[in-house]
């Protein structure tokens, strides 16, 4: 047989299995890519799923320890109103300027 006859033949074997291997796995792998793309997809929301749970988690932690904060001012200024009241229930009326008077001098 001749060197080129057989040189075809094999280029043509050759070059059909790769065209038929195209043809045949692209739609295989199409759907292979689509299902692991899914799945990365999946994975991502799942992990920025636990990144919004530990995110409200510390916003929840913070309004926790404002309302703490505000709570003890809260009580701080109720002692403080409680003083100032029981100063001036012990104080003389007299002392008190009446209204409508001007005492600059």
């Amino acid at each position: 047989m001749d060197p080129y006859t057989v040189g075809a033949m094999i280029f043509t074997v050759v070059m059909v299995l790769i065209i038929g291997g195209f043809i045949i796995t692209t739609p295989i792998l199409k759907r292979l890519g689509g299902l692991m793309e899914e799945s990365v997809r999946e994975r991502r929301e799942a992990r920025l799923e636990k990144g919004q749970v530990a995110k409200i988690g510390g916003e929840i932690a913070e309004l926790r320890s404002a309302f703490e904060s505000l709570e003890r001012q809260l009580d701080l200024i109720g002692e403080r109103q409680e003083f100032v009241e029981n100063l001036l229930s012990h104080r003389e009326r007299a002392a008190l300027p009446e209204p409508g008077t001007d005492e600059t001098a």
